[in-house]
């Protein structure tokens, strides 16, 4: 919905939206813990209207509750084999996938994916602690949830405890996959998920003011991110095991190879058994976009953003980095200076991944591709524009990849390309190059 009962303005957007409390989940616990520590007072901010409530110096949407939050990281345990998707970003796409991958359905597309409540605090707030523990409990198989929490703040008992050899699911220990990005795609998808058309009572928000109100910390929702991702950077160093983190941009390819590769990694470090072939299967069936969206999400709170327009599944970098760009060209000097000294604190991380994430956002505009690279080279819209990239290969029958996951497209209507001669071919071949002065050379 877009409003609450005291008329505040709620943060669907930002993939606190829950399914309604189904009539098989109202079994309360009779015997559940006494939370050891006590849920704190609120304390209810306000920004361009959009209402929020800080617990325990974590701003959340008004519809979380304290008591929710405190006996989750109080009392709920993972199980062997559960994994978690963390988050400060809105991530539809991805969770698709992760819950593919985790459940062993291999089709993101499917119909009602993530119907259930995977997110935690959300769940628990929503339905109540006792209905959503009771609902939680009769899930089968391995189950994957989702939290925005820090790890001072997880919803579940944290660190997990070890798990026995031998016991459910081969005693793989609980995962906790992190998502990290670029900050400026972060914090532009972000600002786009706020003025989506799930929150119709957001007026407009500019990207220049959502940054001014990021870097100056009057808009902190879960907590500022540069922190929070820091803060599981360092959790991935002293439990290896359950935590890692991952590159969004890697799954937001537009190259099917390269995304294949991304998966593999994250199938691994999942221990899904026959991790490449199962990597090889998803990737292929993400990048073929079936017809009829509309069923594929109808019971989705919100979609991924650019999916309903012809794009991928997972939002595109290029973009929302020149987005980005531009809306901190018309902030203040300060502000702009205060973004990129925040930058700073990734940069001796203790994680490869965050570190080269900050560098390449301190770079500013070094790091934009040309419009004409950062859009997808093939799907059913970029060949209706003719911006797609026709494959060469596959016009000469010789393209060693499928049409899913060629980068190129495979689309009929594409005029063969004509081959050199042979007499020039061969000049290619044999053809001296001046060698680059000293220094100058690549």
């Amino acid at each position: 919905s877009s409003s609450n009962s005291s008329g505040s303005r709620t943060l669907c957007s930002l993939g606190v939206c829950e399914p309604a409390l189904s009539e098989h989940s109202t079994v309360a616990f009779d015997d559940v813990e006494e939370q050891p520590l006590r849920p704190s007072t609120p304390k209810e901010k306000e920004w361009r209207g959009i209402k929020f409530c800080e617990i325990n110096g974590i701003a959340y949407p008004t519809k979380f509750t304290s008591e929710a939050i405190h006996h989750m990281h109080n009392n709920f345990s993972l199980r062997p084999g559960d994994v978690v998707l963390v988050s400060h970003w809105p991530v539809t796409g991805l969770q698709r996938l992760l819950v593919s991958l985790v459940e062993g359905r291999l089709n993101p597309w499917e119909a009602g994916l993530i119907s259930k409540p995977y997110f935690l605090e959300a769940g628990a707030s929503r339905r109540g602690i006792q209905n959503y523990l009771s609902d939680v409990e009769t899930w089968t198989g391995r189950r994957c949830f989702k939290t925005v929490g820090c790890p001072q703040m997880v919803p579940f008992r944290w660190p997990p405890e070890p798990s026995l050899e031998g016991g459910q699911f081969g005693g793989i220990p609980p995962k906790v996959v992190v998502f990290v990005a670029d900050p400026r795609y972060a914090l532009s998808l972000n600002c786009e998920m706020l003025k989506s058309p799930c929150n119709p009572n957001v007026g407009q928000v500019d990207l220049s003011d959502f940054i001014e109100a990021i870097v100056e910390s009057r808009f902190t929702i879960f907590g500022n991110y540069f922190n929070h991702a820091l803060a599981w950077a360092n959790e991935a160093l002293e439990h290896p095991a359950n935590v890692r983190l991952f590159s969004a941009e890697r799954f937001a390819s537009h190259n099917p190879q390269d995304v294949c590769e991304a998966v593999t990694e994250l199938a691994e470090f999942l221990e899904v058994p026959s991790a490449s072939e199962v990597a090889l299967e998803l990737v292929s069936t993400l990048f073929q976009i079936p017809q009829d969206l509309d069923a594929v999400f109808k019971e989705d709170c919100m979609r991924p953003l650019d999916v309903m327009s012809g794009g991928p599944m997972i939002e595109l970098v290029g973009p929302r980095l020149q987005a980005f760009q531009d809306g901190l060209l018309q902030a203040s000097v300060t502000v702009q200076a205060t973004f990129r000294s925040m930058l700073t604190s990734w940069f001796d991380a203790p994680s490869i991944c965050l570190a080269q994430l900050g560098e390449s956002a301190a770079k500013g505009v070094a790091t934009l591709l040309p419009a004409n690279l950062s859009r997808p080279w093939k799907g059913d819209a970029a060949h209706l524009e003719g911006t797609c990239r026709p494959c060469v290969f596959n016009l000469r029958g010789i393209c060693k990849h499928s049409a899913g996951m060629c980068a190129y497209c495979h689309a009929d209507g594409h005029k063969p390309t004509k081959r050199a001669p042979r007499k020039k071919r061969a000049q290619r071949k044999t053809r001296l190059y001046t060698p680059s002065p000293d220094g100058l050379s690549s």
